[in-house]
């Protein structure tokens, strides 16, 4: 399992943002383009992702079932079975390399066709943001010093778990991760901590466009 970054924050960061980007809100058209953009190169990667899952799946599958073939002896009753399995997956390995490859070619032809585009607008957007955030971080030392709470990070472990042994006082997790099926996507979590435990998942998290 990949370790996630989570930060406990002393302050509602979706709140301060907002303060910011009621002053300057973001560009509307050129965010309805990339969202046009986003979407169009979606398909095509999803397309891919899965057919490459696929083959991955099938090699996993047919590097076992060889094991197993290996380990017993041919006339067993067991290694019958256990061959047909494998000449079935076999016979579906080249079709699933074929649309695998297939879809790898349709994701460079968009990525060709829609990358420059994207790329235009997502400079812009840095530039936006850049601007509309401009003292944020000397916003939130003032606000940390402030109520005498900084803010508090670590990783997960591989089990997923991290423990963080926060002051008393209002409390919010901060984090984010990369959608493996939408380059362009993510994972965004600020939640209250109510409790002495929470689970962060989709249930409790918003998937955003990464502009």
């Amino acid at each position: 399992m990949a370790h996630l970054q989570l930060v406990a924050l002393p302050y509602n960061r979706d709140s301060l943002l907002a303060a910011y980007e009621a002053r300057s809100p973001r560009p509307a058209r050129e965010t309805r383009q990339l969202d046009s953009l986003f979407s169009a190169f979606r398909g095509p990667f999803g397309a891919y992702a899965a057919a490459a899952y696929r083959v991955q799946a099938l090699e996993r599958s047919l590097g076992y079932l060889k094991a197993r073939l290996d380990s017993l002896p041919r006339q067993s009753p067991a290694y019958d079975s256990l061959y047909r399995i494998f000449a079935s997956q076999s016979d579906s390995s080249a079709p699933a390399h074929k649309r695998r490859d297939d879809a790898q070619r349709e994701l460079s032809l968009a990525r060709v066709k829609l990358s420059p585009g994207i790329d235009s607008l997502r400079q812009l957007m840095s530039r936006w943001e850049d601007s509309t955030y401009r003292g944020y971080d000397s916003i939130t030392k003032v606000l940390g010093s402030g109520i005498g709470r900084e803010p508090i990070g670590d990783s997960t472990g591989t089990d997923g778990k991290v423990t963080l042994r926060l002051p008393r006082g209002t409390w919010w997790v901060y984090a984010r991760s990369w959608d493996a099926w939408d380059p362009y996507s993510e994972w965004y979590w600020n939640v209250p901590i109510v409790g002495d435990h929470m689970v962060l998942d989709r249930s409790n998290g918003r998937r955003l466009p990464r502009y």
